[in-house]
């Protein structure tokens, strides 16, 4: 039997018996306790699914010639269903050119963010966007700096391009993206409750646009059998260093919408 049904298997008898026992204490707040519950029930299932999959992206990238998502200009982002936000990256063919995923997790840190879905949307972190062969293309590191989210953006050999500076309202994300030397590049700023954006720089160039529930390829047989797809389209007159901001903001926003922050 594959570790993933394996692990499936164990997190639906590790619920059972939890909400068995709060049951059987008539525990008062059980419907409170249903997400974490779950959450912690499921979350070995969905790592283990994560890795697997990785696993064989990896294998058969590594017979063909490397991709990037920087070479491309529709991102189709797959969500591995971790609550760290992890993801696939296709192109519109369906062909892996790379994924998200957060780095340098603390194991007690990564544990709590399986059970609790929100603990991300408050702590700092590293993460990084990779090539089909595991290689580095952007990477970012997320601070807290007078009360906003800001991105600390670094390229493919570490160095810092840009920066990304997010407030939060009620209704929607806005914020701005800037050069490494503080000039801003673009506005940014959600236009629906579903994170939707449509971005231009400030010169008037085309930076990114999404639509929740809009995906051009549905019908291509090679996405007929997938859930949870997102597609982004990103401009092709952006500099190396501009679409390596753009990824990282990208991949950022659409993590934190798939964790449903």
């Amino acid at each position: 039997m594959k570790k993933e049904n394996i692990a499936l298997i164990a997190g639906f008898i590790f619920m059972g018996a939890v909400v068995s026992i709060l049951i059987y204490f008539e525990v008062e707040f059980l419907s409170a306790l249903a997400f974490p519950i779950f959450a912690a029930g499921m979350s070995p299932y969905f790592y283990i699914r994560s890795k697997e999959k990785e696993a064989k992206w990896l294998s058969k990238a590594a017979e063909l010639e490397g991709r990037s998502l920087l070479d491309e200009n529709e991102w189709i982002f797959e969500w591995g269903g971790s609550s760290a936000g992890a993801m696939t990256i296709l192109d519109k063919e369906g062909k892996y050119i790379g994924a998200y995923k957060m780095v340098n997790v603390p194991l007690l840190k990564k544990i709590a963010g399986e059970a609790f879905n929100g603990l991300y949307a408050f702590s700092s972190f590293t993460a990084g966007v990779f090539t089909s062969h595991d290689e580095p293309a952007a990477a970012f590191q997320k601070r807290k700096e007078g009360g906003r989210n800001v991105l600390e953006i670094r390229n493919h050999s570490g160095e810092t391009v840009g920066f990304y500076k997010q407030e939060r309202s009620l209704k929607k994300i806005f914020g701005g993206i800037y050069t490494a030397n503080g000039e801003l590049l673009c506005d940014v700023q959600t236009t629906s409750l579903s994170g939707d954006f449509n971005l231009k720089t400030t010169d008037g160039r085309f930076f990114a646009s999404y639509m929740h529930g809009y995906f051009d390829y549905a019908m291509k047989p090679q996405f007929q059998k997938s859930t949870a797809l997102d597609l982004v389209k990103v401009g092709d007159q952006l500099s190396e260093n501009e679409k390596t901001l753009a990824a990282a903001v990208v991949c950022y926003w659409m993590s934190d919408l798939q964790r449903g922050n």
